[in-house]
C-alpha cells in the first residue's frame, strides 16, 4: 500500500481519432489540474483537487473503436485538512468521471455513439447513496429532537422505547428526502432532480428579495 498518495485507475473508450480525443482530454484536464506536460502517448497533468496535490496521467492508445483514455490519477494522502486513507463517496473517481464527460461534450457527434464504454460507471450511484445516507441523517437528527419533545408533550402515553405519531412522521419525512437525494444524484438530468433544482432557485431568489 502506497501511504504518500492514493491510485485510481479508470479508462474509457471514445469513438474518435486519437488525435481529437487527446486534445479534447489535454483542454479538460488542464481546466481541472493546471499544468500540462507532454509525455509519449498523453500528458501528465498536475494541480490541486480537494485541498490534495494531485498528478493525472493520461495516456490515449488507438482501438478498433476509436480511441481509449487510461487515466492513472495520484491524490496526495497528507493535506493541510488532515489525512485521506479512504475515497469517502467516490470524489476523485467521480472526478475522473466527470472528465470523461467533458471529453464527450468537446467531440463532435451524438453523446451516446462517441463514448463507447467507461469504467466508472458506477460512480454515481456510490455517490448518491452517500449524499442520501447523509442528508437521512441530518433531517432525520433535526427533525427527531423537535419530535420527540411534541410526541411527549402531546401524546404523553407514548414513553420509553415506544415511537410517538410525530417521531414516526419525522422519520418518514427524513426517508423520503434522502430517497430524494439519491434520485437526484443518480440521474441530475431527470424531471423530478430539475423540479427540485427549480424549487432551490425560487427560493434562493426570493431570500435575495
Amino acid at each position: 500500500m502506497d501511504w504518500k498518495y492514493k491510485h485510481f485507475d479508470q479508462e474509457a473508450i471514445f469513438k474518435a481519432s486519437p488525435e481529437k480525443v487527446l486534445a479534447a482530454a489535454r483542454a479538460v484536464v488542464a481546466e481541472s489540474l493546471g499544468e500540462i506536460e507532454e509525455v509519449a502517448g498523453g500528458f501528465v497533468s498536475r494541480g490541486t483537487s480537494a485541498w490534495h496535490s494531485a498528478i493525472a496521467t493520461l495516456r490515449i492508445t488507438p482501438t478498433p473503436d476509436g480511441a481509449k483514455v487510461a487515466v492513472e490519477l495520484l491524490v496526495q494522502r497528507s493535506a493541510m485538512r488532515g489525512y485521506m486513507l479512504f475515497d469517502v463517496g467516490g470524489y476523485y473517481n467521480g472526478q475522473i468521471d466527470k472528465w470523461f464527460s467533458g471529453i464527450t461534450q468537446r467531440l463532435e457527434g451524438d453523446r451516446e455513439q462517441i463514448l463507447v464504454s467507461k469504467t466508472t460507471s458506477g460512480v454515481k450511484v456510490q455517490r448518491g447513496c452517500l449524499l442520501g445516507c447523509l442528508a437521512y441523517l441530518m433531517v432525520g437528527v433535526c427533525l427527531g429532537i423537535f419530535a420527540i419533545a411534541l410526541d411527549r408533550a402531546f401524546f404523553p402515553q407514548f414513553s420509553g422505547s415506544t415511537p410517538g405519531p410525530i417521531t414516526i412522521a419525522a422519520s418518514v419525512i427524513a426517508l423520503a428526502i434522502g430517497v430524494l437525494a439519491i434520485l437526484y444524484a443518480v440521474n441530475p438530468d431527470a424531471s423530478t432532480s430539475k423540479a427540485i433544482r427549480e424549487q432551490l432557485q425560487r427560493i434562493q431568489n426570493r431570500e435575495k428579495k
